[in-house]
């Protein structure tokens, strides 16, 4: 079956406003973003799920198609809402702050989302010990390849038993429609993390990754993104 790609990019986030237009390297983050998912080569569709104006626009002029949507409570929503809007059903959601995801590991949680198009999708890479206290990194916590919980904190001790969440997620539009049918969760909310809301409700299978990633959630991210490209190019 054909699997798809939606970015979502909203523009007034609440950590970093206008964040999806910020220069990287002189290039907005949201196109290289979907330069990513273009170098997969295993959609067969990539689209920006944006709330703004500028944000169509500045993908638009870098050849990427966009939909405008309205307000949504989170990525998984506005994607909801795309996917319906263009009637499509196995799609990933590559949310648009991961500049450097590693366009094997996209074709990796396509492949699972063919296999498995009844469970959601998501990827866990190594956790950096000294991010266990780093509310902005999202952990995960695995076991037999499903996600039992996922947290903002975790104790230094208990580090090791945990995994970094990447931004990525990878749904059929029956699973979709289920969880935008549903209210926020109070641990969704208290957590800022959406895929609570689906928790124990749908299995979230987990595709490994041996890459860490690299998002960018604050202002100061951009100059560690930035640094990894800059060695990427002094190797190429």
């Amino acid at each position: 079956m054909a699997v798809h790609c939606i970015v979502p990019a909203r523009i007034g986030s609440s950590r970093f406003p206008g964040k999806p237009l910020v220069k990287i390297l002189g290039k907005q983050m949201i196109v290289r973003t979907m330069e990513r998912a273009l170098l997969a080569e295993c959609f067969d569709r990539i689209v920006c799920a944006t709330d703004s104006e500028e944000v169509a626009e500045a993908v638009s002029r870098a050849g990427f198609e966009f939909i405008l949507t309205g307000p949504a409570a989170t990525g998984s929503d506005r994607v909801a809402f795309a996917a319906r809007a263009l009637d499509l059903d196995l799609v990933v959601n590559l949310q648009g702050d991961e500049p450097l995801v590693e366009p094997s590991v996209l074709c990796n949680v396509a492949a699972a989302l063919e296999a498995h198009p009844d469970e959601w999708v998501t990827v866990a890479c190594p956790l950096e010990p000294a991010e266990a206290g780093l509310n902005t990194v999202v952990k995960v916590l695995v076991k037999d390849g499903y996600a039992q919980d996922f947290s903002r904190l975790v104790a230094n001790e208990d580090a090791h038993r945990w995994f970094q969440h990447q931004g990525i997620y990878a749904y059929s539009r029956r699973c979709r429609d289920e969880f935008s049918s549903l209210p926020q969760s109070e641990v969704e909310k208290e957590r800022s993390l959406e895929q609570m809301r689906i928790m124990g409700i749908r299995p979230i299978r987990i595709v490994q990754s041996p890459y860490p990633s690299i998002s960018v959630d604050v202002p100061s991210d951009v100059k560690a993104v930035e640094g990894a490209l800059t060695k990427s190019f002094g190797r190429g």
